[in-house]
């Protein structure tokens, strides 16, 4: 009897300490999940901006370094390098960190970064390979800083060019890629390399432009995307056809405005004739305080003159400002 009685306890014994492992193990389980939870909840509260001092905010002040020091070597600005040189182990915060970077641009600097429009796809060969690579097409966005300033604010006492390497090199760099890209687009947004090379050999500017090659500088401004080479070889047995077109930093930096403004500067004012004509090349609705000042300033005859005497004041500007 007393042994029988034994062997029903041994496996009770055997149950009570499969069940005390089994408790323990379940508060183990119970305490890592905790633990996973609280992980969990810090890098919440780390990641969220009005922390003050979280990731988040690290993050758009390191973007806005980054931005800088794009704009600073007109270098677009990627989505694949904000991941890379930014975001780094945190690529889900991109949205968040992008909007409060945006902010401390436009607050401290008044300026923010804008989208580029997407390359035009020229060539058969470009076109097959954009359709093969639309989901692509997120990860190759790209910005540039542009000034938020008020019309009243944007002259060049307040926006004076950059000291590196030197601000006459930069007033030129900046007034000649101005300058081709008001061809092209006053051009019908292309212009062939022959074309290109007769108007600046009338502002002397086709082989040097100061102490630069001037294919180099050309180069230069493809590779920031001001203007687009586009080569078409027809067939081996002749020469190559050669364009340029309006780059996507050209358009939004530039664009049809900039183009009228500058062609207002060389006709010293504006007049309604010359209102209609870059109405009709550029696309635009003249300016009302363009309207404003001829209503005020004489009769809409007084403005119109003979399409040749109109270059040859164009061409002589055009060398003026090449001189200085």
């Amino acid at each position: 009897m007393s042994n029988r009685r034994r062997r029903q306890q041994t496996p009770d014994a055997e149950d009570v300490e499969e069940s005390m492992h089994r408790h323990q193990r379940r508060r183990n389980d119970s305490a890592s999940e905790d633990d996973e939870a609280n992980e969990a909840n810090d890098t919440t509260m780390d990641l969220d901006p009005r922390g003050g001092g979280g990731i988040e905010s690290q993050l758009a002040l390191k973007l806005v370094r980054y931005a800088l020091s794009c704009e600073f070597s007109r270098t677009p600005i990627r989505r694949q390098g904000i991941r890379e040189k930014v975001l780094g182990d945190h690529p889900r915060t991109f949205r968040r960190v992008f909007a409060e970077a945006q902010g401390h641009l436009k607050r401290t600097f008044g300026m923010e970064m804008r989208q580029l429009p997407v390359r035009e796809k020229l060539t058969l060969e470009e076109k097959r390979k954009a359709l093969n690579s639309n989901s692509q097409a997120k990860a190759a966005e790209t910005w540039i800083l542009v000034s938020i300033l008020p019309k009243p604010y944007q002259n060049p006492v307040i926006l004076a060019p950059s000291n590196a390497p030197t601000a006459e090199y930069e007033a030129t760099y900046v007034g000649f890629y101005t300058m081709v890209i008001a061809l092209i687009a006053l051009n019908g947004g292309e212009i062939t390399e022959q074309k290109l090379k007769r108007h600046l050999s009338r502002l002397n500017a086709d082989s040097k432009l100061g102490a630069d090659k001037t294919e180099e500088v050309l180069a230069k401004m493809e590779r920031s995307a001001y203007v687009v080479k586009r080569v078409e070889n027809i067939s081996p047995d002749q020469d190559k056809n050669i364009s340029w077109l309006v780059g996507p930093r050209g358009k939004e930096e530039i664009g049809p405005e900039g183009v009228a403004g500058v062609v207002r500067e060389v006709f010293g004012g504006s007049t309604p004739e010359l209102e209609r004509r870059l109405a009709g090349s550029l696309g635009i609705a003249p300016q009302e305080a363009h309207e404003e000042a001829l209503e005020d300033g004489g009769e809409e005859g007084d403005g119109e003159e003979d399409p040749r005497n109109v270059e040859s004041e164009t061409r002589r500007s055009s060398r003026r400002a090449a001189r200085g």
